[in-house]
């Protein structure tokens, strides 16, 4: 039988709401120590009805049942066509609710450049909103940050790309939006939005620096090299930055939950409880 899917209230384009049932039956955690909420910064492209995105939403609601559960897509077009007050905009209903807890205690859960790329964007809404870092006690980054290589980007930009004729006519955007992106930083010192992103997570005024970090990568990831994400971890230890790690040496991109379960959830957990030392 198929695991349950938990019900979402759609707030935006982007942005999903999953509300708890005011009383759950279980706390396996004291409600005062859990998250208040969980921010999950999908990977580029993912089904909403993908078997692993809604795992995680399921664990979650089981580890923590009191929390609510945001989910934030990560389009395509996010990185090449969409304009950034666009992009931007459709986050903005993730600021009213943090804003509506008191006292809210954030869990962050990315994945991949996409989902970096989706919470620096919710930090920037956030911080111009209201003046104020957004307030994240644990961040868990997935198969991030990476600087991408033109092969890397045009993998994960194929992926979704049609079958048959509309295959080539797509193929030609993608192929045409990279040689552009690869010109203007190669002659004139433009980054892309993934290579931005990447100095946007150790940035102070951008993100909260105290939150306390999982980076979790493979030396298979054939999407994001794992060197580019143990130099972004060493970097924010050199910050200051408390940090968990797990290594894989076979999972491939975004899979490491899926593949290894046990360790996985253990090191999610781990981090949490790091935050209440």
């Amino acid at each position: 039988m198929a695991a349950p899917y938990l019900e979402f209230s759609k707030l935006s384009s982007a942005v999903s709401l999953y509300t708890p049932p005011s009383s759950p039956t279980s706390t396996p955690h004291p409600p005062n120590a859990d998250p208040t909420a969980i921010i999950i910064c999908q990977w580029m492209g993912v089904s909403p009805r993908s078997r692993a995105l809604n795992a995680a939403y399921l664990k979650y609601q089981t580890l923590y049942p009191s929390a609510r559960i945001l989910t934030l897509r990560s389009l395509p077009e996010y990185f090449m066509t969409t304009s950034t007050a666009s992009r931007l905009a459709g986050f903005e209903p993730v600021i009213s609710a943090v804003e509506s807890d008191p006292k809210p205690r954030v869990l962050v859960h990315l994945f991949s450049n996409g989902g970096a790329l989706t919470f620096t964007d919710v930090c920037t809404v956030y911080k111009r909103q209201t003046g104020k870092i957004l307030p994240v006690q644990a961040l868990v980054l997935d198969s991030a940050p990476g600087q991408p290589t033109v092969q890397e980007s045009w993998t994960a930009l194929s992926i979704g790309l049609p079958k048959g004729l509309l295959w080539y006519p797509s193929a030609a955007v993608i192929g045409a939006l990279l040689g552009i992106a690869v010109l203007k930083r190669s002659v004139f010192g433009i980054d892309t939005l993934v290579h931005k992103t990447a100095g946007l997570l150790n940035d102070e005024t951008v993100v909260d620096m105290k939150a306390k970090r999982l980076y979790v990568f493979s030396e298979k990831d054939q999407l994001v090299g794992y060197r580019d994400v143990e130099k972004h971890l060493e970097e924010f230890r050199k910050e200051g930055g408390e940090v968990l790690v797990l290594k894989e040496t076979e999972t491939p991109h975004v899979q490491h939950m899926i593949l290894d379960e046990e360790r996985y959830w253990e090191k999610v957990e781990e981090l949490w409880r790091s935050t209440k030392a």
